[in-house]
């Protein structure tokens, strides 16, 4: 005998980069399992490809992961978190004078912020503009780097790799173009003047992100208020 099917609630979580409502529904023990598993192997990569599956699981509507804005996933995955698990989480922040002091965030208080300076359209050079679209989170993960003042020439590239992927469509007074080459871009880009480069990189500067104001309390009793942002920030289990 067949035994009976568990139904699980749903809740409808806001994309900002597709600008629609989704549905989800909370983890189950299957995908509790995977996040355990990952953490226990302490790997990014695992963890980023775990979280992509659980989203894949417990999204009822049609997306493409792969093609997901970096921060609609973060918020994708601390919503689950948060519905599945709870909306409380501990969190630690270190101050440089008064040392450690653990705190409470509510995950359902977190949202995507949205730079009122932020734009995705370029005027680049006279008549010609760039249209942008935002890094999924594989393509963010490239150009992590630990350490801002040890930039080394491989990770240069890959912050031109991820522009380069990240340019939707060009066009002009004449022509929309969307049929390029990534060595077409690459030679475009190089020929910019340094401004419109500028113009290009303030795209990802004030990008959308996952982010929550905090006001905590310091051991001499002082009040602080922090921001918390980006999913490592947030991420526990």
């Amino acid at each position: 005998m067949a035994l009976p099917k568990i139904k699980h609630p749903t809740y409808k979580v806001k994309l900002t980069s597709l600008k629609k409502s989704v549905d989800i529904r909370p983890f189950t023990v299957q995908e509790e399992k995977l996040l355990l598993m990952t953490a226990a192997a302490n790997d990014s990569d695992s963890i980023i490809s775990t979280i992509k599956q659980i989203i894949n699981n417990c999204v009822l509507d049609d997306i493409d992961v792969d093609k997901l804005a970096s921060f609609d996933i973060e918020y994708i995955f601390l919503k689950l978190r948060a519905k599945s698990v709870g909306e409380i989480v501990k969190l630690v922040h270190t101050d440089p004078e008064e040392g450690s002091v653990e705190y409470e965030v509510n995950l359902e208080d977190v949202e995507v912020k949205v730079s009122p300076e932020h734009k995705n359209k370029f005027l680049i050079h006279e008549k010609i503009v760039v249209i942008m679209k935002y890094p999924s989170i594989d393509q963010l993960k490239t150009i992590m780097v630990q350490d801002e003042d040890a930039i080394t020439e491989s990770e240069t590239e890959n912050i031109f790799k991820m522009l380069i992927s990240c340019i939707e469509s060009v066009y002009d007074d004449e022509k929309l173009y969307t049929d390029f080459t990534s060595d077409e871009l690459y030679d475009f880009i190089m020929s910019m003047p340094m401004e419109s480069l500028q113009k290009l990189q303030n795209f990802f500067e004030t990008m959308p992100s996952v982010e929550l104001t905090k006001e905590i309390s310091l051991p001499s009793g002082k009040k602080k208020e922090i921001k918390v942002k980006g999913i490592t920030s947030f991420f526990t289990l």
